[in-house]
């Protein structure tokens, strides 16, 4: 009997969880007034971003107005990072997105979903029940921290590198400064002498400063992609492997494997049922 009554109380205390996780976390998760520190930092990178777009699209147009086979393949070059950084920036925006959305999903579904498993644990298969409601609860909380914080790290590495992106900026928008008049007068080989003249500018040097452009350019879609991409990534691998070190738990046994292919666990459950 009192077993029993130990049973409906914690129960009771999980319902409690359930609901106060759907109703209030998972409000407040999905708020973006929670996250405006990691929104204030998306939309800064986001800003960089487009700075940078615009910057290789214009340096690219002016590039191509450069006489001579060599800036051609130079402004190609120039105009595939304006692709490259539009990737990038689809990347920020979702993960922008996903802040919130993760929120929701985590606090009103995979927390009240483990609490129900972990109700059903007490009464019906406790061992299997308990752990598909602990890998539950440990697979939210790693994807709800997962963005912020990985911006958070991310914002490190940005930090030590935000001269060389500014100075990517720049560079590329002097280089479009001194090609503008070139690309006005395409049309015509005699006056894009006589500019060149007066800028007292060769199209030796104007192609030197071009591809130093696309080397800072290089180094800052590297920056973005570590910062972006790799980071999360890496951040996420974290996550799996300390929740197993807490946990025990494998997140990765439920990943397909090839056919034929066991896990030692597999080898001590078939071991252990036929010496039974």
């Amino acid at each position: 009997m009192e077993k029993n009554l130990q049973k409906l109380l914690i129960a009771a205390l999980l319902v409690l969880l359930a609901v106060f996780s759907f109703l209030f976390l998972g409000d407040r998760a999905s708020t973006p007034a929670t996250h405006a520190s990691t929104v204030a930092v998306i939309d800064e990178k986001t800003e960089d971003v487009l700075k940078l777009t615009a910057s290789a699209s214009l340096a690219s147009f002016g590039v191509s107005a450069i006489p001579g086979d060599t800036a051609t393949p130079i402004a190609g070059k120039l105009a595939d990072f304006s692709e490259y950084f539009l990737l990038i920036l689809t990347v920020l925006y979702a993960e922008k997105f996903l802040i919130t959305i993760i929120g929701a999903g985590v606090f009103r579904i995979l927390i009240p979903c483990a609490c129900v498993l972990a109700i059903i644990s007490l009464y019906r298969h406790p061992v299997l029940f308990r752990r598909l409601a602990l890998r539950l609860t440990a697979v939210g909380l790693a994807l709800y921290l997962l963005i912020p914080l990985s911006f958070k790290v991310s914002d490190l590495v940005y930090g030590a590198y935000r001269e060389s992106i500014d100075g990517t900026i720049s560079a590329a928008e002097t280089l479009s400064d001194e090609t503008a008049p070139l690309a006005d007068a395409a049309e015509d080989k005699g006056v894009i002498q006589s500019i060149l003249d007066r800028l007292s500018e060769t199209t030796a040097s104007l192609t030197d400063k071009a591809v130093d452009a696309v080397n800072r350019f290089v180094e800052t879609l590297a920056v973005m992609i570590v910062t972006a991409c790799v980071i999360p990534l890496l951040v996420l691998l974290f996550f799996l492997w300390i929740v197993k070190q807490l946990t025990g738990l494998d997140l990765s046994a439920s990943l397909p494997r090839p056919r034929g292919v066991r896990r030692p666990d597999d080898r001590r459950e078939q071991k252990g049922q036929t010496e039974s």
